[in-house]
């Protein structure tokens, strides 16, 4: 080697050495078991979905719009008994509760025992657009000779979902503490030609509660259309036999 090349190349560690850098690249070992990176919104909690509704458990609160604009907030009617409707005009069982008279029936009946209780028909109708859910709600009220009832929208389904609605009707009571007492049929008469002698679970479980007495049956298997919610029906019970028909 040329004495020249190799004075240099001694002067050059030498110098590398003085200025403390390490003279070939070090390799760091790995962690016996590395931490893998954290991936977005890891840290972020879930948002905890509200339980669906259940008899004998508080009512889960809502708030929605009725069709003409007006809030309506669930929680607002405690001290009452509170009775809900899902509702379709659309729907001949639906239409048929109120042909043959079965929702006065039930306004007439439960008046006697709270003058003051609440009735609302919540329509989670999503298969036609919201006005026209909105009219038609409307103009069958207004048919029926019974427009102070309001009509709920729950065009997202989130209410019906949160409440396990799956027919129109489907009915729930709530007494005025807050509890669901009652979820299911409206009457035992779905092809409405027991007359006075239908079964009304909805009078009956408003009665047993005033009363003291337990509420029985407190479920019943719901008939009517399938709710048309967002991204497909759920659960229609359809009465057997012929269809539905207004009362002579």
């Amino acid at each position: 080697m040329n004495p020249l090349n190799l004075t240099l190349q001694l002067l050059a560690v030498s110098m590398l050495c003085s200025l403390g850098m390490p003279a070939y690249a070090q390799v760091t070992p790995l962690p016996a078991n590395p931490t893998p990176p954290a991936e977005k919104g890891e840290k972020e909690e879930a948002e905890e979905k509200p339980e669906v509704a259940k008899v004998g458990k508080p009512a889960p609160n809502f708030a929605l719009k009725d069709i003409k604009g007006k809030a309506h907030q669930l929680s607002s009617y405690a001290g009452n008994y509170v009775v809900i409707e899902w509702f379709n005009p659309g729907c001949p069982y639906c239409r048929g509760i109120y042909d043959n008279g079965v929702v006065e029936d039930i306004h007439t009946k439960i008046r006697q025992v709270d003058p003051d209780f609440v009735y609302l028909a919540i329509n989670s109708t999503a298969n036609q657009p919201k006005e026209f859910v909105i009219t038609q709600s409307d103009e069958f009220l207004q048919k029926q000779e019974m427009p102070g009832i309001p009509v709920l929208l729950d065009y997202d389904g989130k209410v019906g979902r949160l409440y396990d609605a799956r027919t129109t009707p489907h009915m729930y009571v709530i007494n005025p503490e807050g509890v669901l007492i009652y979820a299911g049929a409206i009457t035992d008469d779905r092809n409405f030609d027991k007359g006075d002698k239908a079964t009304n679970h909805v009078i009956n479980a408003v009665r047993s509660s005033v009363s003291g007495t337990e509420v029985a049956p407190n479920t019943v298997r719901p008939w009517g259309c399938s709710v048309k919610y967002q991204g497909g029906s759920k659960g229609g019970r359809k009465p057997r036999g012929r269809a539905p028909g207004r009362k002579p």
